[in-house]
């Protein structure tokens, strides 16, 4: 039987399957083909390469993960997700985006019960795709429906967050790091740079590990500013740290920074506490990048003296009365200019005009001889054996692998000028396609010849498991990707089961103990909070172009709030009734968060941003609500609360001589709600009047119960007020209205009756 949206989807896959994909390719670099299972999207305006996975969700991994032929998707979404991939690569999304639409959309063609025109909202919710599926989902159901491949559906997610504020206290403690991480980094950081002089030197001797040398130095910037770890840290440029000073003034310290998401590059501002480690992270990866930034300039342009390309770094004495600074270097010399080899290396190079296909494996050895690597001329000819055992054997110990990929072709030996020339195409198109750039996890990118870390795969990948998937990854050759050493510091600050070990476990501490990488972003805004910086300040310091913004990032919680307040009132020596007032005003002044002064105490909700929408049954219309704090000692508060509680006590009462309240369930569950809450305001005036002036006191509906924060202590105490069960006093109230006499029931109609001269026994 034909069906119009299977038929719809058959012609559009025909239509996109005689597309030219000039911007894609297959596993190993070939034509892209509607039947792989992996492709990669090349971007022609700067060569990034993007890998998607076009199988079944759930299949992780690089290099050839998700190429198996049991990671297929069913026939036609096996060719739908890839019209997909062909219509989101060419959005101008990040690559990190375009990555998110189409794993969505993999995980819905993966999950769903049958075929897609079948399925409804509420079929797709009961997938549970995750958090943020639905705007990330929305697209691809969009462009569906407007092929008419599916009905259209206006796919929401339900909210079923907790909204009050001990949810939001607790949401906003676990965006802050802990503590005991921060302070263990500062431990870890001395271990780790112990040997490093404040000019960047290490000492004769001794050895930095370059990837925990990584991690601390990323952290160490994220809580000296507030910036993106993963998105702007990886695309410094390579520089010393500046500072900046007027009229002999305390110093500003800087750093050079390529902005994200929009935001302009800027001299952005650092901690100057943490001035001194700054100075000596900074200063490493300064000298010890170098070799990784000639190596590039190299890459960029292999026809420039030794002299030129070192730009005035120094060479071992060593290594230098052996080298020719004012010749052009092949990769093996320069690479001796750098250090790769000691200084006596030698590897065997043929004899010129030897033909080694005429003689066995036995007899090749005798056609090469030792050659010292420092005087490796461009016209010697090196064995492409991949085996470093061989004697003839020379790339595996030049590149550093004791069995090398095959990479360089068939040839029984290539000349060093040859070999230099595939290495340096394979390292651009494999490696890092979008190279001279770079670029971080996020849009930013940087020339890797500029770039602060620019780091070697043989320093970085050592002793990471997993590490360097690609061919020739970890060779000291090969400059790791920005964007990889985002990754790969953030995977070792938080506790995962893809990690063999985080940096606090590999230097003695709980295996419990992390942070997420954001977190010390929220941390800096809260701090610079705390220290009284203007929130606009905060914003511009944060690289944002919104400082509302911003109050998602600053979370000063109750105690911090609380600490503020306390010093603002000072209770001995401020008057009483101006304590709400003098709290609020200083409050808005002193820390730009948002408050509000209201007739009963302080709101902390930005009503700018989100006005009011709570309402209750009170003449006090805060009472309840969760963003609205109560201050002890507030004597205008009290007297209005006492006001409203007499007349909601003279309601409820009003409501226990009505007629109607024997019949109407609607009259029932007003009263049963109304009788807690009217016990709930009583129970915060008595709180108000016997606690401490100045204490701040919260109600949380949902566990029933009050917040008290002295000022003194800073200590917290929950109250849970003791409440007589209004179910009971209901059934209290209809038992004794059932026993009155019927005549008594409604004496207004009884009234009424006799005016006209009637009874109610003559109706």
């Amino acid at each position: 039987m034909l069906n119009k949206y299977i038929d719809r989807l058959d012609k559009l896959i025909c239509t996109y399957r005689e597309i030219e994909l000039a911007q894609f390719e297959a596993q190993g670099g070939a034509k892209a083909d509607f039947d792989d299972r992996i492709w990669y999207h090349i971007d022609p305006n700067n060569g990034r390469r993007t890998r998607y996975l076009c199988g079944c969700h759930g299949r992780k991994g690089k290099g050839s993960a998700g190429n198996d032929p049991s990671d297929v998707l069913s026939y036609p979404y096996n060719h739908l997700i890839k019209i997909w991939i062909i219509t989101t690569a060419n959005t101008s999304l990040s690559a990190n985006q375009k990555k998110s639409r189409v794993g969505i959309a993999r995980k819905l063609l993966t999950l769903i019960d049958g075929h897609l025109y079948a399925q409804s909202e509420a079929t797709i919710r009961s997938l549970s795709l995750g958090e943020k599926a639905a705007d990330r989902l929305r697209p691809f159901l969009a462009f569906c429906a407007e092929k008419g491949i599916m009905r259209t559906l206006s796919y929401k997610e339900i909210d079923n967050r907790n909204r009050t504020s001990h949810a939001h206290l607790d949401a906003v403690a676990e965006k802050l790091p802990s503590i005991d991480a921060v302070i263990a980094l500062g431990s870890i950081f001395s271990s780790v740079f112990e040997h490093v002089d404040a000019n960047g030197y290490v000492r004769h001797g001794e050895e930095v590990k370059i990837h925990d040398a990584l991690v601390l130095t990323f952290a160490l910037l994220s809580l000296a500013s507030p910036n993106r770890m993963s998105a702007e840290i990886p695309v410094l440029p390579k520089q010393r740290l500046g500072s900046y000073s007027e009229s002999e003034g305390e110093p500003v310290y800087y750093l050079d920074w390529i902005g994200s998401k929009g935001y302009g590059h800027n001299k952005n501002h650092l901690l100057s506490a943490l001035a001194e480690p700054l100075t000596k992270a900074v200063n490493y990866f300064y000298e010890a990048c170098e070799p990784g930034r000639i190596l590039c300039r190299f890459y960029e342009n292999p026809d420039q003296s030794l002299e030129m390309l070192l730009g005035g770094s120094e060479v071992g004495a060593e290594l230098k009365k052996n080298l020719s600074l004012s010749e052009k270097p092949n990769l093996f010399t320069l690479g001796y200019a750098l250090g790769f080899y000691s200084v006596e290396d030698f590897v065997p190079v043929l004899q010129p005009g030897a033909d080694p296909a005429r003689f066995n494996h036995t007899l090749k050895g005798k056609l090469f001889f030792e050659k010292p690597i420092y005087s490796l001329a461009s016209q010697d000819r090196l064995s492409l054996s991949r085996v470093g055992k061989t004697k003839f054997s020379a790339l595996p110990h030049l590149f550093g692998y004791t069995d090398l990929p095959k990479i360089f072709g068939d040839e029984e030996t290539l000349t060093i000028a040859e070999i230099q020339k595939r290495w340096i195409t394979f390292y651009r198109k494999s490696i890092l396609p979008e190279f001279p750039l770079s670029y971080s996890t996020g849009e930013s990118s940087i020339k890797l010849k500029d770039a602060m870390f620019c780091v070697l795969g043989s320093w970085f990948y050592r002793g990471l498991v997993g590490s360097g998937a690609k061919p020739l990854q970890k060779s000291k050759y090969a400059v790791v990707p920005l964007a990889s050493l985002g990754r790969s510091v953030m995977s070792r600050l938080t506790p995962t089961s893809f990690v063999k070990e985080t940096i606090f476990q590999s230097y003695g501490f709980s295996s419990e103990l992390g942070l997420l990488p954001h977190s010390l972003r929220h941390f800096s805004n809260t701090l610079a909070d705390l220290s009284r910086i203007p929130v606009e300040v905060i914003t511009a310091w944060s690289g944002r172009k919104n400082q509302e913004q911003t109050h998602t990032y600053v979370h000063s919680g109750h105690e911090e709030k609380a600490g503020r307040v306390s010093a603002i009132i000072n209770p001995p020596d401020v008057d009483k009734k101006f304590i709400r007032t003098i709290s609020n005003t200083r409050l808005v002044e002193l820390t730009n968060l948002p408050a509000s002064l209201t007739s009963t105490g302080l709101c902390t909700q930005n009503l700018n941003v989100t006005p009011c929408n709570y309402l209750n049954d009170f003449v006090s219309q805060c009472f309840m609500c969760p963003e609205t704090c109560h201050v002890g000692g507030d004597e205008k508060a009290i007297e209005f609360f006492e006001k409203d509680l007499s007349f909601q006590s003279k309601r409820l009462d009003s409501v226990t001589s009505d007629t109607r309240l024997l019949t109407s369930t609607a009259m029932k569950s007003w009263y049963i709600v109304h009788f807690r809450n009217v016990h709930i305001l009583s129970a915060l005036i008595g709180l108000m009047k016997e606690s401490p002036i100045g204490t701040i006191i919260q109600y949380s509906n949902t566990k029933g119960e009050f917040s008290l924060t002295n000022l003194e202590t800073m200590a917290i105490t929950r109250v849970a007020p003791e409440l007589p069960k209004p179910e009971d006093r209901m059934a209290a109230v209809i038992e004794s209205r059932v026993a009155r006499p019927a005549a008594d029931a409604n004496p207004q109609l009884r009234s009424l009756l006799s005016s006209f001269g009637l009874s109610s026994g003559e109706m």
